[in-house]
């Protein structure tokens, strides 16, 4: 029985094998600290596992009647042993008794409370960030805004159940519990809003001019008509002039297609020609349904036809020749629609220049060219173009001049994806002929429609913008996926103010090509395909040809001078947001949104080291004093 209990007191006290003045066994004898020695040549470790090894396990009834514990008894006795300093401090921990639960196997069961420690310390809840008002006066884009934060808003903390369920029912309630519906999708928006472009000056409709200016302008012929201001929203009908439309043709260009090896690697494009004219037939048709009437008859002509801008010219034209009946519902119809993305905005701009020279679309000025004999066989055409991320200024200038993608565009794919390029230049000769036509084609009266993406990760924003053109019938916007889209970004509605300031024929001073780098997306993104997917473009062009005047018939095209392969300097960025908040029709049209922004620039916080640094240049807007106190009289 000694050795046994010596063993036991060896095995469940292992310091007991460290040499020691006195040590004491289980039963409170004290022993001799130098063994005895081997009498069978086994050392005593040897020994000690051979009696363990030796020894039949306890019963479990043994165990429960066992009312020793060996911690416990060689804790009191070993003392000085550094392991007694640890287990003395959770003495209560190791004790048995009569109160400790088992189940039938004879196991230890514990009780554990989740909740004690999540309930003993209670996170501080952070301060609630107010957001910032939207620049915006449309009240559908602030209920999407504010619906969007209270999904995005996490849910308030639950307080705890009482009494504390065990943790076998809390599984239980947590598989049958069902999952929770799936939050709704973040819409998509396209700014600045109709309300914000013709709700507001410059583009409202001004008040109708005294009589006696009007009766100087019918006895001089001289001073300024409606016609020769920017198009205003027609008053009377929502509907404008549609009521009287009768046919409306819609021509759909698709733009450039990548190589056959990236299309094996990523898939067909999906903006094709026939994706367009179905998209532009829905607004139609939804414009319709609003307004309470039905057009006749509405044609859709897909043009589809790969190469470079030349090439694709020849091949569409020929394909809407050589069919009779779309050159006869051409010929017939009252309005004219053409939605075209990418590549497809130059090569579009090209055919409706040569459709106008050659008389299958007849504007108010060709009219008066016409001879007498011919003026009532054909009736005046009105005509606009939605193009969406335009490449007028070229793509991104960094896909040019990267090692990895430069040897795929040089040696990879065709002539077609090279001349892309070219635009990025305003003096090259793809990009001289290509404002030749625009230029005839806003001089006819025909309205244009520029749509960028905010994150597009091919074309640019001030490609997409065309923001080197300007013109009176030139009516830009900026589409932002919903994801990418935040109301209270100070970035964001500097750009949607930015290309309000654009659309009253006003210069940004330059701040939306150094800003557009910045706002580019991955290379790996989808932001330059996602702008066709919104009908909200294609309902602006609707809304554009058909509820505002006519504009101006005849107004020169202005163009300043581009190169994106010269890198930008964005140390001219406060420059520039200094010259434009300088100029007085600035701060007479747009004073109070500026104000607005100052205060929003505290609460931006950008996350990328880009976006960072940009807002380090842009902080001089704070600086500003009430710009609404110092407005002057309007140069408009």
């Amino acid at each position: 029985m000694s050795s046994e209990t010596t063993s036991r007191a060896s095995w469940f006290a292992p310091w007991s094998w460290y040499p020691s003045p006195t040590t004491a066994s289980i039963d409170g004898t004290v022993q001799d600290p130098s063994p005895d020695p081997p009498t069978d040549g086994m050392t005593p470790s040897e020994r000690i596992r051979e009696e363990a090894l030796a020894r039949p396990d306890p019963t479990i009834e043994e165990m429960q009647a066992s009312a020793s514990n060996a911690i416990l008894e060689s804790t009191v006795a070993n003392r000085s042993g550094w392991t007694s300093f640890f287990m003395s401090v959770n003495r209560k921990a190791i004790e048995t008794g009569t109160d400790v639960k088992r189940d039938e196997n004879g196991n230890e069961i514990m009780d554990i409370d989740e909740d004690d420690d999540s309930a003993s310390v209670e996170p501080k809840p952070e301060p609630k960030k107010l957001p910032a008002p939207q620049l915006t006066i449309s009240e559908d884009v602030k209920k999407e805004a504010s619906s969007k934060r209270k999904v995005s808003a996490p849910p308030p903390p639950k307080p705890p159940a009482s009494p504390k369920p065990s943790i076998a029912s809390k599984k239980e309630k947590k598989d049958k519990q069902p999952a929770p519906p799936p939050p709704p999708p973040v819409p998509n928006y396209v700014l600045p809003t109709w309300e914000d472009i013709f709700h507001t000056q410059p583009r409202a409709q001004p008040p109708p001019p005294p009589t006696s200016s009007r009766l100087l302008r019918f006895i001089t012929g001289k001073g300024k008509s409606r016609e020769d201001d920017l198009p205003c929203m027609l008053q009377g009908d929502e509907a404008g002039w549609a009521k009287s439309c009768k046919r409306v043709v819609v021509l759909g260009i698709h733009g450039w297609f990548p190589g056959a090896i990236m299309r094996t690697m990523f898939g067909e494009p999906t903006g094709t020609s026939p994706k367009f004219v179905s998209m532009m037939e829905q607004a139609l048709e939804n414009f319709q349904t609003r307004h309470g009437f039905r057009f006749e008859k509405v044609t859709g002509m897909p043009l589809e036809g790969e190469g470079t801008i030349g090439g694709r010219v020849e091949k569409l034209y020929n394909a809407l020749m050589g069919n009779e009946s779309w050159v006869s519902d051409l010929h017939d119809a009252d309005a004219i629609l053409v939605a075209t993305h990418s590549q497809g905005s130059v090569v579009s701009t090209h055919l409706l220049n040569r459709l106008i020279e050659e008389g299958h679309i007849v504007t108010a000025l060709s009219v008066r060219a016409m001879p007498d004999e011919l003026i009532g066989l054909r009736r005046v055409q009105r005509v606009c173009c939605l193009a969406l991320c335009g490449i007028h200024l070229g793509p991104l200038r960094y896909l040019s001049s990267s090692s990895l993608l430069q040897p795929y565009f040089q040696y990879l794919e065709t002539q077609a994806a090279r001349e892309l390029f070219e635009f990025q230049n305003t003096n090259s000769e793809v990009s001289k002929a290509y404002v030749s036509a625009l230029r005839n084609v806003v001089h006819h009266g025909t309205k244009m429609v520029y749509i960028a993406s905010l994150n597009d990760q091919v074309v640019p924003m001030y490609s997409g913008l065309f923001t080197s053109a300007s013109h009176p019938l030139i009516l830009r916007a900026l589409y932002m996926d919903g994801d990418a889209f935040h109301s209270s970004d100070f970035l964001s509605n500097l750009l949607v103010l930015l290309i309000r300031i654009l659309n009253s024929d006003l210069s940004d001073s330059g701040l939306i090509s150094l800003l557009s780098e910045a706002t580019a997306g991955s290379l790996n993104g989808v932001g330059h395909s996602t702008a066709y997917e919104e009908i909200g473009t294609y309902s602006l062009a609707v809304d554009y040809l058909f509820r505002t005047t006519p504009g101006p018939l005849g107004a020169p095209l202005h163009m300043e001078d581009f190169d994106a392969a010269q890198e930008q300097n964005d140390y001219e960025i406060p420059w520039a947001l200094r010259d434009l908040i300088a100029d007085e029709r600035v701060r007479h049209l747009v004073g109070s949104e500026i104000g607005v922004l100052r205060g929003m620039f505290g609460n931006w916080k950008p996350r990328t080291a880009i976006l960072r640094d940009v807002k380090k240049k842009l902080g001089p807007i704070q600086r500003l004093g009430n710009i609404e106190g110092r407005r002057s009289p309007s140069k408009l």
